[in-house]
């Protein structure tokens, strides 16, 4: 496609770019991104996309927060404020699981991507992996006896799901299939909150 004179704004640009690689990537996956499908995707040079958005870094760790964003909207549809913490954790388990099926292909991208930078994370990309950490951190905060037994609770709860789902995607080692993956994510937060009731003397 012949380039265009420059129509968008910088911040145009990241969302169209951002728009066609969700788009390409959950039909084709990673390898279905390029430079070349993008430029073809919103109209402009290779050269345009470098300069408004960055390298293929850049443009990954988009479409990555963009997923964030997306399941961390889908986890808070699926819990209401009246619901018990446990109640809650369970409702989260089923929308984790269901996320990661309905979007397979970019899930698999937010979590096998690696980056040819090694250097910080931008902050904006901080902010939207913090975002449905939080959001689990503070639904299932009555469960733990403080800050930092919440923070490392949820940290292994939410390995726990990203483990299931993993290898139901995978197929790796025969233990899991999708058809699995609600089951023994259910199963594993129900033993979550039985450790947790237990180490709380309730």
């Amino acid at each position: 496609m012949v380039a265009r004179r420059q129509e968008h704004s910088r911040e145009e640009m990241i969302a169209m770019v951002t728009a066609a690689a969700e788009d390409i990537g959950a039909r084709d996956g990673l390898a279905g991104i390029t430079m070349r499908r993008l430029a073809a995707a919103v109209g402009y040079a290779p050269n345009s996309i470098y300069h408004s958005v960055g390298d293929m870094d850049q443009v990954i760790l988009r479409l990555n927060a963009r997923t964030l964003d997306r399941l961390h909207r889908s986890l808070r549809r699926r819990t209401r404020p009246e619901m018990a913490p446990g109640d809650a954790a369970l409702a989260i388990a089923d929308g984790y699981m269901a996320f990661v099926r309905q979007n397979h292909r970019l899930w698999s991208i937010l979590v096998d991507y690696s980056r040819r930078d090694p250097g910080p994370l931008p902050d904006w990309y901080d902010a939207a992996l913090a975002r449905p950490l939080a959001f689990v951190g503070e639904t299932l905060a009555p469960l733990f006896a403080g800050v930092e037994d919440a923070r490392r609770s949820v940290a292994a709860l939410w390995a726990g799901l990203h483990g299931i789902a993993a290898l139901a995607l995978s197929g790796k080692l025969g233990l899991v299939t999708p058809d699995d993956a609600p089951t023994l994510a259910r199963l594993l937060v129900s033993r979550f909150l039985a450790g947790t009731t237990a180490g709380t003397g309730q």
